[in-house]
């Protein structure tokens, strides 16, 4: 059986992007919702969202949308990944409310993280239930080894396949999904003119063609577009799911 692609944007709060017209901010996400198939929740990083902000959250899109939702800053960014197991438990217990609309739950590495110095790296991976799926974000280019590729296979996290400025593009595919986040160079994008900035158009290509590789395997997708890639999301995901279905 193929698997399912689900693309969308890193946040959706952005009424500069000209496609929420005169909603009200509230109303924002029942519309992100129906045109996209998935957002990466970033809030979540600065704060362990409530219960009640996931119910609501899955409350306003349609059935077969997905959320993917970031750790909280003071677990990923911990020193030295020596995380506080209280923080790690309620998160992951105030995510469950998103129902069958949760998807992976990501962890975003700080850049200044090498291998050596992630004293909890190990104590993290075995501290999270089995069944669910997560995936880790390295930004430090140390970290991008067959060491850290068997560590993840071994644990069933997926790691960030990334399309980042200064980072190397790794195509290691260590779960049963997978999970792609499009970056941009920040000095050259700003991100919030509401219109495409840089044509990525070759580069989105070449990911879709990747993309739908691994969704003739079986392997689901989840892929996230930064206001910095081209400047406009809403234009990215559309023109990734159009590549990827006319290629199918």
């Amino acid at each position: 059986m193929a698997g399912v692609l689900y693309a969308g944007s890193m946040g959706w709060s952005y009424g500069f992007w000209g496609i929420y017209g005169s909603l009200k901010p509230s109303q924002y996400l029942s519309e992100y919702g129906r045109r996209f198939s998935s957002v990466e929740i970033n809030n979540s990083f600065y704060r362990i969202p409530s219960e009640s902000s996931a119910a609501s959250w899955a409350s306003q899109v349609p059935e077969g949308f997905r959320f993917a939702a970031k750790f909280p800053q003071s677990i990923s960014h911990s020193p030295g990944l020596m995380f506080d197991e209280g923080k790690l438990y309620a998160f992951l217990h105030n995510m469950k409310a998103l129902g069958p609309k949760k998807g992976p739950l990501l962890v975003q590495l700080p850049p200044t993280l090498r291998p050596g110095k992630a004293e909890g790296l190990g104590a993290l991976l075995d501290a999270l239930p089995r069944g669910g799926l997560y995936a880790m974000e390295f930004r430090h280019r140390d970290w991008f080894k067959a060491e850290t590729y068997a560590m993840l296979r071994e644990s069933g996290v997926a790691m960030v396949q990334q399309s980042h400025p200064w980072l190397p593009e790794v195509h290691e595919a260590t779960a049963r999904f997978v999970y792609a986040r499009f970056e941009g160079d920040r000095r050259k994008v700003k991100g919030d003119a509401g219109t495409v900035e840089a044509d990525r158009t070759a580069d989105t290509a070449s990911w879709a063609e990747r993309i739908r590789g691994y969704l003739d395997e079986g392997l689901d997708v989840y892929a996230y577009f930064s206001k910095y890639y081209s400047g406009y999301p809403p234009h990215d995901v559309e023109q990734l799911v159009g590549l990827v279905s006319r290629g199918s």
